[in-house]
């Protein structure tokens, strides 16, 4: 609510420029429909996974409004549910005030207002559409579906300029906005659902620099994301944890950072993409008292299309939840000491496995445009590693270091 006041102001002087004509006239509406089917050998993805699961499903509807000459409206609602993480809930991903400053055909620059997308690598920004995505699902060693709604978007403003060359296009963006964190980033960042809340009372800031080459045939990206948001523990500290003491409210200060280079050839596509996430925990205690994550992760995709009908991907990810412990073999050492210690003292807690620190995988998927709204989509994933997992749907003690996953789905856009 903090800036829909303001598209509120925006809507009260459309019947000027509307005055000649109605105002439906200049309203795009758009969505898409898409149901999924998941397997997995071991471990929980979207749902019972293990016994196959239909409970990934997504449902949009996108409308653009150009309200006056140089003000275009736009949102976008998803109804979208996915295992533990989404209970198919209406909400806006998006609801914006693009408001045109200076446009000629060297440079153009303006604001948007509202709840914004975050650009955050080469798809955060349009990952809602089925149509969208390279493949079923995005990268998740670095669009993690674990935290989605905490990159996806936030409420506030973004000052964006571009600048056209003879050979190619400069983006720029700049924002500032409160993040939405939900229980899916508690679960992620702090390993449960404890009690206490998440508070996104703190501005975010991201940017974003990009060079599109040639019409796109080579894209150059810089993007980066810093938030801070605020552990309230209500009186957890008083409850025992399960390796010892509880919480206390205190702050996780996460800075986000993706390089991106895509070339793009005329059946061809070549991505590569690595992110650097730090995560610092500060007087929160318990289990997280002396914890900071300093992660990355990248990957490797080439995509080919057949024809105009047919593509297929072919993509290697690879993930560490610490840069400086490979494989989490040095946390795996630990996690089994921690546990022996408390076992001594009568608290008994299964240590943390090592691939609760990594993940790697080998992805192969295709995609059939069955006709112009039709979209059929197949993937197998052969994994190594859980740290891509959320621990709202998988106990981290139990989870499998080799499973393997295969996915479908149809979509349907209109």
């Amino acid at each position: 609510m903090r800036a829909y006041l303001f598209m509120a102001c925006l809507v009260s002087s459309s019947f000027a420029y509307a005055e000649n004509k109605s105002w439906y006239d200049d309203i795009l509406i758009h969505g898409f429909i898409s149901q999924s089917f998941i397997n997995t050998s071991d471990n929980q993805f979207f749902g019972n996974s293990e016994n196959g699961s239909f409970d990934f499903s997504e449902l949009g509807i996108n409308a653009s409004y150009q309200l006056l000459p140089r003000v275009r409206l736009a949102a976008g609602l998803l109804s979208r549910q996915a295992g533990a993480f989404d209970n198919g809930s209406p909400r806006f991903d998006y609801a914006l005030a693009d408001i045109r400053l200076f446009s000629n055909q060297h440079v153009s620059s303006g604001i948007y207002l509202g709840r914004v997308k975050n650009e955050i690598g080469l798809y955060n920004s349009t990952r809602d559409v089925p149509q969208t995505r390279d493949g079923l699902f995005l990268p998740q060693v670095i669009y993690f579906d674990k935290v989605r709604n905490a990159l996806i978007s936030s409420d506030g403003l973004v000052i964006y300029n571009n600048i056209y060359f003879d050979n190619g296009t400069l983006l720029m963006q700049a924002s500032t906005g409160y993040p939405l964190a939900d229980k899916n980033v508690e679960y992620a960042y702090m390993g449960n659902d404890w009690q206490g809340n998440l508070q996104n009372d703190h501005l975010a800031f991201s940017g974003m620099l990009r060079y599109e080459q040639n019409g796109g045939q080579w894209i150059y990206s810089l993007t980066g994301s810093s938030f801070k948001i605020d552990f309230d523990a209500k009186g957890s500290d008083t409850i025992a944890a399960p390796i010892g003491p509880g919480f206390n409210s205190g702050t996780m200060k996460v800075d986000y950072t993706v390089l991106s280079l895509q070339y793009n050839a005329e059946k061809w596509q070549l991505t590569g993409e690595v992110a650097f996430e730090n995560v610092n925990y500060n007087d929160i205690g318990g289990p997280l008292a002396e914890m900071d994550i300093n992660s990355i992760g990248y990957y490797l995709q080439a995509s080919y299309n057949i024809n105009t009908r047919w593509q297929t991907f072919l993509r290697f990810e690879e993930f560490q939840l610490n840069k400086h412990d490979w494989d989490g073999k040095k946390a795996a050492r630990n996690n089994i000491k921690v546990s022996q210690q408390l076992a001594g003292l009568g608290i008994n807690r299964a240590p943390i496995p090592a691939q609760e620190y990594y993940s790697r995988s080998w992805v192969i998927g295709t995609r059939w445009l069955i006709d112009q709204r039709f979209m059929l989509r197949a993937e197998y994933h052969k994994v190594h590693g859980a740290a891509t997992l959320s621990p709202r749907e998988n106990e981290v003690s139990s989870t499998t270091p080799k499973w393997d996953m295969f996915a479908l789905s149809l979509s349907y856009r209109f």
